[in-house]
C-alpha cells in the first residue's frame, strides 16, 4: 500500500511541477524575460515543490493521530527542504530563491521568512502566482478542481497575495492563450534551452 501511495504522490507533484514550469514560463515570456532567465524559472516551477516528496516520505511512517497536525508543519517546511536539496547541485541563486521562497505573500504574510513586496525574489513571486493557480485547478484528495474562471474569480480575492505586474501577466496569459494547453504540454520548456 505504501508504495502505491508514494508512487501516487511522485506522479503527482511531477505532473504539478510541470504544469508550473510550463505557466512560469509563458509568464515570463508575457513580462519581457529573457530566454536565459525564462529557462531558469522553467527549471524553478519544475522542482520548487521537491521537498514535498521527502514529507509524503515521511508522512506514510507518522501515526494517524498527530498526522494531521504534523502535516501541517512539515507542509510549512516543504520550500525550505526543496531549497536544501537542491543547494548543494549547482543550480543558479535564482532557481534556488524563487523555490525557496515561492510562498512568500507579496502583503508579508507568507513564509517561510514573510517577506514582503520587493524584497520577495521575482522568480518566487512569479512562481506563486503559477503555484496557487495549477493547485486550484487540480483536483485534491479533498475536493475537485476548479474550472479556470472560479480559481481566477478565488485567486482575485487574495489579490494582496501578490506582486500586481505579476498578477496582470498572468491574467494576460490566462486570456491570450489556451490555458489547458499550455500548462498541460507535455513538451517541457527546460528541453528548449539554446532555442
Amino acid at each position: 500500500m505504501e508504495n502505491v501511495i508514494l508512487k501516487q504522490d511522485l506522479s503527482e507533484a511531477i505532473l504539478h511541477g510541470i504544469y508550473v514550469s510550463n505557466m512560469a514560463y509563458e509568464i515570463g515570456k508575457e513580462l519581457g524575460l529573457e530566454d536565459d532567465v525564462l529557462y531558469e524559472l522553467a527549471i524553478a516551477g519544475l522542482l520548487h515543490d521537491i521537498g514535498k516528496l521527502k514529507l509524503a516520505s515521511e508522512d506514510e511512517r507518522a501515526e494517524s493521530d498527530n498526522l494531521v497536525i504534523e502535516q501541517l508543519r512539515y507542509v510549512r517546511m516543504h520550500s525550505k527542504l526543496s531549497y536544501e536539496i537542491l543547494k548543494d547541485k549547482d543550480y543558479s541563486d535564482f532557481i534556488l530563491k524563487s523555490i525557496l521562497y515561492h510562498h512568500e505573500n507579496y502583503d508579508g504574510s507568507g513564509y517561510p521568512e514573510n517577506l514582503m513586496g520587493e524584497d520577495i525574489p521575482f522568480g518566487a513571486r512569479i512562481l506563486r502566482v503559477c503555484d496557487v493557480f495549477i493547485a486550484l485547478t487540480s483536483d485534491r484528495a479533498y475536493r475537485k478542481a476548479f474550472d479556470t474562471k472560479t480559481a481566477i474569480s478565488l485567486m482575485v480575492d487574495e489579490v494582496k497575495n501578490f506582486d500586481m505586474k505579476v498578477f496582470l501577466a498572468f491574467l494576460n496569459v490566462v486570456n491570450e492563450i489556451d490555458i489547458e494547453e499550455v500548462i498541460k504540454n507535455r513538451e517541457l520548456y527546460t528541453d528548449k534551452k539554446g532555442n
